[in-house]
């Protein structure tokens, strides 16, 4: 086989994934979610903020109060004031997600949005179970009626409020359609009162549907649907993602994609974004309590040790550039790439170097974050380092984020610098490659 065969090969090979992933990626629902978390994320965000100020500085054991032996009510308002915070965002995320993801599913049927995000609420609620065990001051476990768990309605409950955003959308959708459940108003009737009794009965139909579905699942498995989920979809994934063998093959499909050319992040975001929001909320929330942390991998865990510079770990490859470019091309984009490498967007590396279908480039850019994750999951597992309790922006600079998302151990910190020594000498040979290619000046 010629070259110009294996390359026409290789080409019609990489055009079949791309339209593969594109088509995976543009997927109604699935672009759905990920916007969904999008528009949510500055509210995630901003309860990390409170979270680590709790945890970091205003924590009377270990925090910075502590350090400096402050003492006051001040310090006691201030924790309220975020645990506050937090009740109002991360711990109800799941109701947030819901009405978002039917909000924006509506949309893009051109249907109104603000009625279908209430209505999938309502169908959530409907599902929640009539019953909780809650603990007294005793320690006695008692059975109250009327209470909502936090379990339900923060990130561990987000499986069961995507399932529901989407399939109580597309239920009310099509039932609405029905002309026979239309309500006929006389023309005297403002069409406002018209339009609402004419999604009356379709609302009951759907309301009523779920509500059964939920008296099904505790009648007939002795369950509500939030522990069949969890037991059915959100712990397997979560037990893969928990296992080094799960993050490797993440992290593999996921810069693999980048190398392509896709956007690795975003064709992964709805499957792994939710199982890695609900690990770093349970570390949370034990951190707050004061109990053993249950969760190593967590999207923060991620980004401070697998992620720095962005997808390949690739702020090695910009200090090996820096270093040893040779290539007057690679300088200059080396120079260019700085400043948002500094903050883990590497796109300027991926698409200006390039790294995208660069066969030099791939063996370094699969390895590092591998090689660099893999310490850190022992490192983090041997206890020499803490585990991960506060999410941070994805875009807080490397070795800060390994600080700030272990609430302030400083091991993490000098293991993150440690694996951004590593990530430049794995990238170095294969820049000292680089220099000796042609420059193609048509390109």
């Amino acid at each position: 086989m010629t070259n110009f065969t294996r390359q026409a090969a290789l080409g019609v090979l990489v055009d079949k994934l791309t339209n593969a992933a594109g088509k995976f990626s543009a997927q109604r629902h699935l672009s759905v979610v990920r916007e969904s978390f999008i528009v949510l994320m500055p509210l995630i965000i901003a309860s990390s903020f409170f979270i680590l100020l709790n945890n970091v500085i205003l924590h009377p054991q270990t925090g910075l109060v502590a350090w400096l032996q402050l003492q006051g009510e001040w310090i006691n308002a201030l924790r309220e004031i975020s645990l506050r915070v937090y009740n109002g965002t991360l711990n109800i995320l799941s109701f947030m997600a819901t009405i978002m993801i039917a909000y924006k599913l509506a949309k893009s049927y051109d249907e109104e949005g603000i009625l279908f995000a209430i209505l999938a609420l309502a169908v959530l609620i409907t599902l929640f179970p009539l019953k909780v065990t809650v603990i007294s001051g005793s320690g006695q476990s008692v059975i109250a009626d009327g209470l909502i768990s936090s379990a339900h309605t923060g990130a561990t409950g987000m499986f069961v409020g995507i399932l529901v955003a989407i399939i109580s959308t597309e239920v009310f959708r099509r039932v609405n359609k029905l002309k026979k459940l239309m309500i006929t108003m006389p023309e005297s009737v403002p069409p406002a009162v018209t339009k609402s009794f004419n999604v009356m009965i379709p609302i009951i139909i759907t309301l009523a549907i779920f509500a059964t579905l939920g008296w099904g699942c505790d009648y007939f498995f002795n369950r509500d649907l939030y522990q069949i989920v969890n037991w059915l979809i959100q712990s397997p994934l979560q037990n893969i993602l928990q296992g080094i063998m799960g993050v490797i093959a993440l992290l593999f499909t996921q810069n693999g994609l980048w190398w392509l050319g896709i956007h690795g992040t975003s064709i992964m975001y709805p499957i792994t974004e939710t199982t890695l929001l609900v690990a770093i909320q349970e570390n949370s929330t034990a951190l707050a309590n004061n109990v053993p942390l249950p969760h190593i991998v967590t999207k923060p865990f991620l980004d401070a040790f697998g992620f720095m510079g962005g997808g390949g770990q690739t702020v090695g490859l910009l200090i090996a550039l820096l270093m040893s470019a040779k290539r007057k091309d690679n300088r200059i984009i080396s120079k260019i790439a700085a400043p948002a490498t500094l903050f883990n967007i590497n796109e300027p590396l991926i698409f200006g170097l390039p790294i995208m279908f660069n066969p030099v480039l791939i063996i370094p850019f699969l390895l590092t974050p591998i090689a660099s994750i893999t310490i850190a999951y022992a490192a983090t597992a041997l206890g020499l380092i803490s585990k991960t309790s506060v999410l941070i922006p994805w875009t807080t600079p490397p070795i800060i984020s390994a600080f700030l998302a272990t609430s302030g151990d400083w091991r993490a910190a000098v293991l993150a610098a440690l694996l951004i020594v590593l990530s430049v000498v794995i990238y170095l040979p294969f820049v000292l490659i680089m220099n000796r290619q042609p420059i193609n000046t048509e390109n």
